[in-house]
């Protein structure tokens, strides 16, 4: 589909014990002194300086320059909040905050064009405080918060699909009486030329309470459940919409299938991406394929020696553990040289559209493989090498009038734009990664598009939902069938 360091507590207690385990050795000729080095008898109680207990551990002075570059507090209250390059209205944009979002902020910068002043928060960047957010020297208050995304999980949030057809999307919730007038007029309404629902004016109050008709296929993140009158219970979008919640299904959440590169797995890999393959081994003796096994497991990884055979005009490829692989029930991923345009050492991506793999490399090192779904024959993927430009936690992307029919998904996680509006993507509605599947973009499993996206650049800095890249300044992503592109000789 298209359109910083917390020191855990186990190591602070650790550093604590050793500082109080220090303390208890035998005092030396150096020991006894008192804080300003004035000379003290042994045993006596030392009277603190005032210079004592400003000696602390790195982590509290951390803190302690946060607190001094950032003093004030903010919370972000409209859905999308710029950050701006500098205190200025016609500034570059190169980021975002989401509703709900708590940051830390500067002094008061100036007011050039923002009447309640500007402010560096932290991670980079100004914003106008009074135009989506709010900043206060205590931590302002907000009613009813949004749940906020979980960045350490596959998904950051709770997603549904929608199983009923023109189901309604409140603003507000409805009473009785007005949700089943809503549904009647919903169900009815009709789209002139243009695509824009054609309502008389008895309806239009009834419209009005509607913020879209939803249809089966379309999904919703979940802020939470709503109960109602009459024991009816609503689910709340992230973006504060309503629907009746039998309406509705969790969605199913595909398995992260990628692998990191190194001891346990390396280049050359295949993946299994037809279901039903069978696991395979030679006989030593009567040279025959028995079965080793059951089926082998839906996207699993097996690193390859580089041998093929050949038995009754089919091709296996050999694993290093020995099984053998039907070459039409895998996909292999090659080590390839790093590409003119990628300067050395830095990170990469390389996309395989004929095999649908990728594969993440740090200079000449491939670091991580997977399988994807680029986009159909109709919807190609486009071949070339760009850079990512801009990243979302999420984003929705949606087309009424897309001509396989209409689609809509809200927070289409960990996506990654390189050209326009394809971008790199989790998929969590569908699991048949290795086979073209989607509208242009480049979909993963869940799991393997949030690893990219903290591997790659720009950086997401703490608290923002979006950044955006500079010129020159995102991950390379090259996207080719079969290698097309200069290569790096020598060296």
């Amino acid at each position: 589909m298209c359109d910083r360091q917390n020191v855990p507590l186990a190591l602070l207690a650790l550093m604590l014990i050793s500082a109080v385990s220090c303390a208890g050795l035998d005092a030396t000729e150096d020991d006894l002194t008192d804080d300003a080095g004035r000379p003290v008898e042994a045993g006596v109680e030392r009277e603190p300086s005032p210079e004592a207990g400003r000696s602390r551990g790195p982590w509290y002075d951390h803190v302690d320059t946060l607190a001094r570059r950032y003093p004030a507090f903010g919370v972000t209250l409209h859905h999308m909040a710029y950050v701006y390059e500098a205190p200025k209205k016609d500034a570059r944009p190169i980021g975002y905050l989401r509703r709900g979002a708590r940051f830390r902020a500067s002094e008061e910068v100036n007011r050039a064009g923002c009447a309640r002043g500007w402010f560096e928060i932290a991670g980079g960047g100004f914003v106008c405080a009074g135009e989506a957010v709010n900043v206060d020297s205590d931590p302002p208050t907000y009613a009813d918060p949004p749940v906020l995304p979980v960045l350490s999980d596959a998904l950051p949030y709770r997603y549904t699909k929608v199983v009923a057809a023109d189901a309604p999307q409140f603003v507000r919730l409805p009473t009785p009486e007005e949700e089943r007038a809503a549904a009647t007029t919903v169900s009815s309404l009709t789209l002139n030329a243009a695509g824009v629902p054609v309502v008389d004016p008895v309806a239009a109050q009834v419209t009005a309470l509607v913020r879209s008709r939803l249809q089966p296929g379309f999904y919703v993140s979940v802020d939470r459940v709503v109960e109602a009158e009459k024991n009816r219970s609503f689910v709340r979008t992230v973006r504060s919409g309503l629907i009746r919640a039998e309406q509705l299904v969790d969605s199913k959440q595909p398995a992260g299938l990628g692998v990191s590169l190194g001891s346990q797995y390396t280049l050359p890999l295949a993946f299994v991406y037809r279901a039903g393959a069978p696991s395979l081994r030679l006989d030593p003796i009567s040279r025959e394929l028995v079965k080793a096994g059951g089926e082998l497991p839906l996207h699993g990884a097996h690193s390859l020696t580089g041998e093929s055979i050949v038995n009754a005009g089919r091709r296996y490829f050999v694993t290093r553990s020995g099984l053998l692989l039907r070459d039409t029930a895998i996909r292999i991923v090659d080590r390839v040289p790093r590409p003119r345009q990628v300067p050395r050492n830095e990170r990469w991506i390389r996309v395989d559209l004929d095999r649908q793999t990728l594969t993440a490399y740090e200079g000449e090192t491939p670091a991580f493989a997977t399988l994807v779904s680029s986009g159909l024959p109709d919807h190609a993927t486009p071949v070339g090498i760009y850079r990512l430009h801009a990243k979302h936690v999420t984003t929705t992307m949606a087309d009424d009038m897309a001509a396989d029919g209409p689609y809509s998904i809200e927070d289409v996680p960990w996506t990654m734009y390189f050209l326009g509006s394809y971008a790199l993507h989790a998929a969590f509605w569908h699991d048949r990664f290795g086979n073209q599947r989607s509208h242009g973009c480049v979909n993963l499993a869940p799991r393997d598009a949030r690893w990219l996206f903290f591997w790659s650049l720009p950086e997401l800095p703490s608290a923002w939902h979006g950044v955006l890249a500079g010129v020159g300044q995102g991950t390379t992503v090259v996207l080719d069938s079969g290698v097309a592109y200069a290569l790096e000789t020598g060296g």
